[in-house]
């Protein structure tokens, strides 16, 4: 199932390529203009309905609101192995010829078997009769991994990015897209209705994040409150020790399966490196998310999501579990309600055909707002940004 539903959203992704091309070589060329398209214009172009056409500004970052196209200058252009957490500037279609290293293999991989399922298709799809033109040489911005990133000098591709840093630099894409989105295609047939779950909250995860116990927010701090509590309706522990976190092997417990959590009317949901890759499948879910106010968003736009209409929230140091499951037990057809609505809230994340057209359409909308060129100071895309 999954592996059917990336096949079609590559094929979606590829189809678009000759229309992407086709805009973007027509907005280059009149150079009269220095303005960018209109996103609306953009979103025509490749038949978005209205709500899937909101998005694309959201993943736009500052790009969705620049009144002239901007220009990059960058020191080199890579043609070296690729690396998770290092920003790169890159040719489009190069992207996928160079070598990469097996952790930003799974990130480019995400672009790549859309943009070139086969040499020859691509060589169909965006020469035609009339050549490739604009995206044989269009670049861009990537930096892969799973990090909270808060040092982009220039709009760059990311999978996720701070809430924090909504309307900056930073543009999201669909990555590590199997990860994210891979399970919920199984949600249906190992969920049960709302009346059949249990009123206990639930948490398994790994040792990602933070390993410290006073840290705000983290999976050692969730732990270390509440491994061992007293509230029988509570249930949390690791179920893997990772990067080194030896602090967390005291927090171990029995792995449970995605079958086993849905048998509780109430998901956890706590961050690691970055997102909380359980997430997309506890809101699809007949359960309802418990979860800290978001600080991190991916493709899901989880700014969006709001606290007693999406998820139940908890404090940073989840010093209140215990009192919110007492509300969700006390107001059983409220937190059904709010499952519900957090339910309704991820299908809007449409079919894997869709989501790879919206993505075609960020994509698009970037080229036609940046242009990436050599002549920049080496060291100067993050960090300490120059005017350069």
């Amino acid at each position: 199932m999954l592996e059917q539903q990336i096949a079609e959203g590559q094929a979606a992704f590829s189809a678009s390529l000759g229309a992407m091309d086709e805009l973007l070589t027509v907005s280059r060329s009149q150079e009269l203009s220095t303005r960018p398209r209109e996103i609306s214009a953009i979103c025509q172009i490749f038949s978005l309905s209205s709500q899937s056409c909101k998005r694309v500004p959201e993943y736009l970052g500052r790009l969705a609101t620049i009144k002239e196209r901007m220009t990059v200058k960058v020191y080199e252009i890579k043609n070296t192995t690729l690396h998770c957490d290092s920003l790169f500037a890159i040719g489009i279609l190069d992207l996928c010829n160079v070598h990469a290293d097996t952790a930003a293999e799974v990130y480019r991989n995400d672009i790549c078997n859309a943009l070139m399922p086969s040499k020859q298709h691509m060589s169909h799809t965006l020469q035609g009769t009339h050549g490739a033109r604009y995206l044989s040489h269009a670049r861009a911005l990537f930096k892969f991994g799973d990090r909270r990133d808060a040092s982009a000098c220039h709009p760059t591709f990311y999978k996720t990015r701070l809430t924090s840093k909504r309307d900056d630099n930073y543009v999201l894409l669909d990555l590590n897209h199997a990860r994210h989105w891979g399970v919920m295609a199984a949600v249906p047939s190992y969920d049960i209705p709302w009346g059949s779950k249990s009123a206990r909250v639930v948490w398994r995860g790994v040792s990602t994040g933070k390993c410290s116990a006073t840290a705000v927010n983290s999976r050692m701090m969730l732990c270390d409150r509440w491994f061992r509590s007293s509230d029988a309706r509570i249930d949390v522990g690791m179920t893997s020790i990772v990067q080194g976190c030896g602090e967390a092997k005291k927090f171990v417990k029995p792995g449970m399966s995605m079958k086993g959590m849905l048998q509780s009317k109430y998901i956890l949901v706590v961050n690691g490196n970055d997102k909380a890759s359980g997430l997309n499948w506890a809101l699809l879910s007949n359960s309802v998310p418990f979860m800290v106010e978001p600080d991190v968003e991916s493709w899901l736009l989880e700014s969006n999501l709001k606290a007693w209409v999406h998820y139940i929230p908890v404090k940073p140091d989840f010093s209140d579990l215990s009192s919110q499951v007492d509300w969700a037990v006390e107001n059983d057809s409220e937190a059904e309600r709010i499952a519900k609505a957090g339910k309704e809230y991820v299908r809007q994340f449409g079919s894997a055909t869709a989501e790879a057209i919206v993505q075609a359409a960020v994509l698009t909308a970037y080229l036609d707002r940046v242009n990436v060129k050599t002549g920049g100071l080496k060291g100067h895309l993050e960090g300490e940004c120059s005017e350069e």
